[in-house]
């Protein structure tokens, strides 16, 4: 890329010309940021009310600005529809298809070639739980699951 624009791919200039002509640019205001002094907590701090660069997507990335609208869509339709919302649902989601919806896209995004290797479910922790459950067979002897302090470093502000 740096070649094709003859910028040094490190500079303020390389990365103002890489944001110009990024298709996703305009995506950026769909997102809540957090500010300087809300993820840190210093208040005295007078950067506080700037923006973060968040770059942490792997676990739980910037809340999309729509969700609480979202989530009490959903609130709604399980008030008013109760468990039938799974198949007949006031906003075209139903429940028990609710991955359909988006496997086409994930497929994509992961470079499948069918949609049918595609599975989409729960989040990270909760998937490696539901891998280890029928693994996992205690003895009087080995009856712990060892892991590393902080597993997920990316969630520990320093």
């Amino acid at each position: 890329m740096a070649t094709a624009t003859s910028s040094d791919e490190l500079s303020a200039s390389f990365a103002a010309e890489q944001d110009a002509v990024d298709a996703l640019a305009g995506l950026r205001g769909e997102f809540l940021l957090p500010t300087l002094g809300s993820v840190s907590g210093a208040v005295s701090d007078p950067r506080h009310d700037e923006p973060t660069v968040y770059l942490c997507g792997n676990s739980l990335g910037l809340q999309p600005k729509r969700t609480r609208e979202l989530i009490n869509e959903e609130l709604d339709v399980w008030a008013a529809r109760g468990v039938n919302g799974h198949f007949d649902h006031g906003k075209g989601r139903p429940w028990v298809s609710i991955d359909e919806n988006v496997t086409d896209k994930m497929a994509r995004v992961v470079g499948a070639q069918q949609t049918s290797e595609v599975a989409v479910m729960n989040t990270l922790t909760v998937n490696l739980h539901l891998l280890m459950i029928p693994f996992y067979r205690p003895t009087a002897s080995r009856y712990k699951i060892v892991f590393e302090e902080k597993a997920f470093p990316s969630d520990h502000v320093k």
